[in-house]
């Protein structure tokens, strides 16, 4: 993907142009679920894109029977008469990170020696202690107006459910944690519900209950109140203003669809932008949510994985930021004391200047002095052999090195080497 055509900037960041062969080569090079990142879509998405300019994608179990060197097949690209070019959206691509790749290639080795994860067909007798605290939680909770009950509290597993799936819900919280128990993970409490400890990565759990959009029916009280409204009107029109004849209720309503979703999250990242986002399933036209299980938590153990290196990396940069600080608090350090420097020298400067001049004063003084008679004289030349004393001791070398030592002139200058970049 390096070498492509990079096409005109859009809105949401840069695009690339690529050619139908391009892309098919990619596509059968690169799982579409990884794949589809690179462009900001979902797997489903990019299909899309694939179907629509006539590029055939592997079928499900390629990646599975290629890894275990069964043969595929790989049809060829068809001729179109469509364009042959086409426009993506490219997301940046992080920094490549071998040691990464490398300990996630054996974190999804670990998870293929797994049995799969199998969600009992009925509710066991002995559910998972965190499905029965979640079972605990959902039946305290209240039905709000579109018909879900919600979970969020430490202990239950994050839960956005209807009535009708709650037992379904519960039979995969209770496989799944028993799963991630098997693998050595451990469940924890979060404020917002449950977290998986991956090697003491903490991994958030959510699952929760799509709903469909469908035309609003007014029941029997919204028409009787709307009969009554009209009736009203018709009787005061004085009490009603033009404005008050738009629509009277909801145009839509929220209805439960029973398909079934299952979100990771990185608790420690930002939440917009989906920055959070580890890996998202849910109920397919022909692939249900407990057909994910085995895929989500291979991605819990390589997104875990990748949390501790941006840990790592975070904590790395905070400490180049830190040390940065402490050189440039260190460099302003020297410059001042260089400054306090110059300043003192040029403060004895100026006092040696006075000392020569009053040490001329007195020897003009002593040259041209009359008779002892005249105090007043003597007077001045012994205050100013008195200054002039004072001052040569003050400007004597060692009484200034120690001046210098007491204002600490010359402390340490010594600063961190700084890493080559």
């Amino acid at each position: 993907m390096q070498d492509l055509t990079v096409g005109e900037p859009a809105f949401g960041g840069p695009q690339r142009l690529l050619s139908r062969e391009e892309l098919y080569d990619l596509v059968w090079q690169t799982p579409m679920s990884q794949l589809a990142k690179r462009f900001g879509l979902s797997d489903v998405g990019l299909k899309k894109v694939c179907r629509k300019h006539d590029i055939p994608t592997p079928p499900l179990g390629y990646w599975a029977k290629r890894a275990h060197g069964k043969r595929v097949f790989q049809p060829q690209l068809p001729a179109t008469k469509g364009p042959q070019k086409l426009v993506l959206s490219v997301v940046p691509l992080a920094v490549e990170q071998p040691e990464l790749q490398a300990e996630q290639a054996k974190a999804l080795k670990r998870a293929s020696e797994f049995p799969p994860i199998q969600v009992p067909s009925d509710q066991p007798a002995n559910l998972h202690p965190v499905a029965v605290r979640t079972a605990k939680a959902l039946r305290a909770a209240k039905v709000d107006q579109h018909g879900l009950k919600r979970v969020s509290e430490p202990g239950a597993v994050a839960v956005v459910v209807g009535n009708a799936s709650v037992d379904r819900v519960l039979r995969i919280i209770h496989a799944f944690a028993a799963a991630s128990e098997k693998r050595g993970f451990s469940l924890t409490e979060h404020p917002e519900g449950v977290q998986v400890l991956v090697e003491g990565t903490p991994v958030l759990w959510q699952l929760k209950e799509t709903t469909d959009q469908t035309p609003h029916v007014p029941t029997k009280e919204e028409l009787n109140w709307l009969a009554r409204r009209e009736a009203d009107r018709a009787k005061y029109p004085y009490l009603y203003s033009s404005r008050s004849e738009g629509p009277v209720f909801r145009s839509w309503d929220q209805v439960l669809s029973g398909r079934l979703s299952m979100t990771l999250r990185d608790p420690s990242a930002p939440r917009w932008g989906r920055k959070d986002l580890i890996g998202h399933w849910c109920d397919r036209r022909n692939k249900l949510l407990e057909d994910y299980l085995d895929q989500a938590m291979a991605t819990l153990a390589t997104g875990a994985l990748a949390i501790r290196h941006r840990h790592a990396e975070e904590s790395e940069k905070e400490r180049q930021r830190l040390e940065d600080l402490e050189r440039q608090r260190l460099e302003r350090a020297r410059r001042d004391r260089a400054e306090k420097r110059r300043h003192f020298l040029f403060t004895k400067a100026d006092e040696h200047e006075r000392y020569r001049k009053l040490v001329a004063l007195a020897e003009f003084l002593e040259q041209n002095r009359e008779q002892e008679s005249l105090g007043q004289e003597t007077r001045l030349l012994r205050e100013l052999r008195e200054i002039t004393g004072a001052m040569r001791r003050d400007l004597d070398l060692a009484a200034m090195n120690a001046e210098a030592d007491r204002l600490q002139l010359y402390a340490d200058e010594t600063l961190p080497a700084k890493e080559p970049e």
